[in-house]
Formats: C-alpha cells, structure tokens, sequence
C-alpha cells in the first residue's frame, strides 16, 4: 500500500487559496485507492483537497461542462458584471507598477544586485478612487514616489483616467457600460522619457485585464463554486482553516465528476480524492473534525442571537438565525446516520441553542403583537 509521499501543505502557503495537493501526487496513491475501490477494504469516504488557479473559463464554458458532467446547475455562479470587472480591475488589488526611478524598465525584485542608495528611490503607479454615480466610476492613475534617504513621499495625482460608463439605455444586463482609458498627456510629458513609456504600458495594461476579468471567471470564483459544492455534500472541515474536507462515500460519483471539471479549469488547477479506510480510528477523526465544526457553528450563532435579543431583531434576521440552526441540525441528523454514531456534544450544544432561539422567536412574536 502506498502512503502520501509528503505532508499536506498549509493553506496560506498555496497560491490558490485553498489548501491543495501536488498535481503530480494523483500517480502515488492509485494503488492505495485501488485496494480500497476495489472493496478489499471498505471505504468510509474521501479527503478532498484542491486547488484552483485563474484559467479562461467563460460562463458558457462552465455550463456546457456542468451538463456534461451531471452537476448541479444551481451552483453555477451568477453572470459576468463588467462594473464589477472594472472595480477588481482598478481596485486596490487591480493593477499596479512599480519601478526604481534610475532604471524605470528594470525589475524592481532584483535590489539585491544593485546600489543600495539607487534602489532606495521608487516609483509606483496605482488607481485611486475619484468619484461613483448612476453614470459613471471614475479613477485616476496616481504616480507616487518614495525616497527612502529623504523619507518622503511624493506624488503626481493624475497621469491619466480610467472611466466606466454605465450603459442608459436600459435595455442590457445590470452592470453593463464601457471602459475608457485616457492619459493625460500633459502630465505623462513632464517625466522622464523611460518612464513615460512605464505609464503608458500601464494604461495598456488595464485595458487587457479588464477584457480578461469581463471575458472570463476568476480563480476566485471558481474556487467559491467548488468549495459551496463540496460543503453542501455534507463536507466535513477536517482542519478548522478549511481546504481539506471529509465527504462521505455516498457522494463518490459527483466527487469524481468535480475531479473532472477542476481538471479543465487551468494549468495547475487540481482536486484530489484520498479514500479513507472505515476504520475506528478514521471515524474518530471525522467525529472530532465535525464536532470541532459544529461547536464552532454553533458557539457563533449563540453570540448572534444574544445580541439579536439585545438590540431587538427584526423578523427577516430572526429567520435566517433559525434557519442556520435547521441546517447545523440536519447536518448533525446527516452524519450521526453515516457514521453510525452518537454525536452527543453536539446534540448538547444544539438543544441550549434551541431554547435560546425560542426565547428570542417569543420575543420576536410578542414584539410584533
């Protein structure tokens, strides 16, 4: 039997987000998976770890696959906004340049082969909000410098604009308008010539990533729509960060369809399924990671409810707080039955929820009378 080659890694160390496995760790465990699949020993389910990355998948794109592979259309992410590309695009994580004053066209990573004191002086081009309205966002592209000897900053507040008109015609898709990206030649003219050229090729380069993010789904997004699959499969949060869940074997069949999709989305985007052995001492992990989980769901929806009955809750509040208790108590229901044991702590905590939740539903009514 062949055993992972290596330890699971920690989320924040993967790129994606969510905690992953090597792409290449598939190959090592199919003897392990084999001897477990085959029914040699019985499977009490699968670790499920994944790791998603940008590709270029299109909101047609993703639909074809989720009909082919029998998914659940209901977990198909809402449409592609272009407001909401342009906001990721010129936002704070959007695009932006930085670049040594002496050397505009260098790469500023490579500081440690050069002067101290010429590295010590930096430019770096960003977006800054101007101003939002029913016809326009509006952001400027702002050159700020940094003199580390002086310990100053400096700054040109508009080398250029970029606009995002809404459509008025009312007859698009909410969201929708164009972009326009003008420099302000006047401002560019007064920099040197290599960094005018830097300027530029930023003006350039917003207008791709907008095309990008208005064209295609985000790592992000696409990482969102497996993790709301996988967890409502019933999926267990073996560690309390996440990225790494427990799914019982009843759910083999989508897991290995998600495995498929996951596949398609972009270079290096993997999913991986790790059968486990039903064994005492698997079940006692999965028991402890869903109680951790449980605890913890609950634990927060207590505080919530105390402080609903504090500041008095309006109705629409008191029924989500219900209905996540519901769900929190059908997922106890679940997987006491799966694993063919008693979750006695977890019944525990939900039963003071529950009274705690009457008291506040009591209220509620009394309030509305």
């Amino acid at each position: 039997m062949t055993q992972p080659a290596a330890p699971l890694p920690d989320e924040e160390e993967l790129p994606g987000g969510d905690a992953g496995f090597v792409a290449t760790g598939d190959a090592g465990f199919d003897a392990y998976a084999e001897a477990l699949e085959s029914g040699e020993v019985p499977v009490l389910g699968h670790l499920v770890l994944y790791s998603i990355f940008d590709g270029r998948v299109t909101p047609e794109l993703l639909e074809e696959w989720f009909r082919e592979l029998g998914l659940d259309l209901a977990f198909l992410p809402g449409a592609l906004r272009r407001d909401a590309a342009f906001e990721k695009v010129t936002g704070p994580s959007g695009v932006r340049t930085v670049y040594p004053l002496d050397d505009p066209t260098a790469d500023p990573r490579t500081k440690s082969r050069r002067k101290a004191d010429a590295i010590d002086r930096q430019a770096t081009l960003m977006l800054r909000h101007v101003r939002r309205n029913r016809r326009e966002i509006v952001r400027h592209v702002v050159r700020e410098v940094r003199d580390e000897q002086e310990t100053k900053l400096s700054y040109d507040s508009k080398l250029g604009e970029a606009v995002f008109r809404f459509d008025s015609s009312g007859q698009r898709a909410p969201g929708d308008g164009e972009l326009y990206v003008a420099p302000d030649n006047g401002a560019i003219g007064q920099l040197p010539e290599a960094e005018q050229g830097v300027v530029r090729d930023m003006l350039d380069e917003i207008k791709v990533a907008y095309d990008h993010r208005r064209t295609f789904y985000s790592g992000d997004k696409l990482r969102g729509v497996v993790r709301e699959y996988v967890e409502e499969l019933g999926g267990v949060k073996v560690r309390p960060t996440g990225g790494v869940y427990f799914v019982h074997r009843q759910h083999a069949s989508t897991l290995a369809a998600l495995r498929t999709l996951v596949a398609r989305f972009g270079q290096g985007s993997h999913f991986v399924r790790i059968p486990i052995p039903d064994q005492d001492e698997m079940r006692e992990m999965v028991v402890t990671a869903f109680t951790t989980q449980a605890r913890d769901e609950l634990n927060q929806l207590a505080a919530e409810i105390a402080a609903a009955q504090r500041d008095g809750a309006s109705d629409h509040l008191v029924q989500k707080l219900y209905r996540r208790f519901r769900d929190v108590q059908r997922a106890t229901a679940e997987h006491s039955e799966l694993l063919s044991t008693s979750l006695d702590d977890t019944k525990a905590a939900l039963d003071l929820v529950k009274l705690q939740l009457g008291s506040l539903l009591a209220t509620a009514d009394d309030t509305g009378e």
